[in-house]
């Protein structure tokens, strides 16, 4: 057996996966302070609870942030969780339970399991762009490269406008993407609604949809230039929206893209909120 934990600002979730990497129990506890409870701790506290019943001896840790998965520690991250920059997952977790860990940042383990399960799968060479509450990206060429500084991927950090002050994810996350529906539409309207009055052709919605879509592509026409990728996933949540978006989105690429015979094709991942889990655990898998 193999425990997967997933660690968000807000909720570390829990898998254990059987030999046939079938989740058979799964839970998730709120993420703690990291001051008067650390991450750690708790994460030890629900681990050494489920090993009561799942007899696992292998861990695999999707962690938000830059992640240094030789050291398994985290060397760079927002300032969401407090404390959280030298947490040593290896140290005070894997040594202290007694088990074998693997530790990778969040995206890159949601790209591991599109591409051993999802939709990547068997794809070896795709790039992952996680659009969420932040913009994350993963890249997998035969194997995952980390760089020098444990940074490939860092997407949302890119594209930096000198007149707005403002990065890549800071124009263009669905965080962007809501507070333009809210300012521009009405406070109260979900995402999921603002999509069902885009496919009922809503002009305002079609409106805001295609100047969020605008931020979004430019960030992937610079990194179709620098990469050349064959394939680029869309994850996150607001992937559930499909081949909607996923059409919309690959237009207005195409059109942006200076080079105009890129063949670069466009997918949506599969896995839900899950992919990173099974990311977590597929490097003790024998595939």
């Amino acid at each position: 057996m193999y425990l997967g934990v997933d660690i968000g600002g807000t909720s570390i979730k829990f898998a254990v996966f059987d030999s046939n990497y079938k989740i058979v129990h799964y839970e998730t506890c709120k993420t703690p302070d990291n001051v008067t409870t650390k991450i750690t701790d708790e994460m030890y506290r629900v681990a050494n609870k489920i090993r009561e019943n799942y007899n696992f001896n292998t861990v695999g840790i999707s962690a938000a942030g830059v992640i240094d998965n030789i050291n398994m520690e985290v060397i760079r991250a927002a300032p969401t969780i407090k404390n959280y920059v030298g947490t040593n997952f290896k140290r005070d977790f894997g040594d202290r339970l007694g088990v074998d860990i693997y530790v990778d940042n969040d995206v890159n383990c949601a790209l591991l399991g599109e591409q051993w399960l999802g939709g990547a799968k068997g794809l070896e060479e795709v790039f992952c762009l996680a659009l969420g509450t932040g913009i994350g990206g993963a890249y997998y060429l035969k194997n995952l490269p980390f760089g020098s500084n444990f940074g490939v991927g860092e997407i949302g950090q890119s594209v930096y406008d000198a007149d707005t002050d403002t990065t890549y994810e800071q124009r263009a996350s669905t965080i962007i993407l809501a507070k333009k529906i809210k300012d521009e539409m009405y406070d109260g309207l979900s995402v999921i609604e603002f999509f069902d009055l885009c496919r009922r052709e809503d002009s305002t919605a079609l409106k805001i949809l295609d100047e969020w879509l605008y931020e979004v592509a430019r960030g992937i026409v610079n990194l179709l230039c620098i990469l050349d990728p064959k394939y680029i996933i869309i994850g996150g949540a607001i992937s559930a929206q499909g081949d909607y978006l996923l059409n919309k989105l690959e237009e207005k690429v195409r059109k942006l893209h200076p080079i105009k015979n890129n063949k670069t094709k466009f997918l949506t991942a599969s896995l839900g909120n899950d992919a990173a889990l099974y990311g977590a655990i597929s490097p003790f898998i024998k595939k």
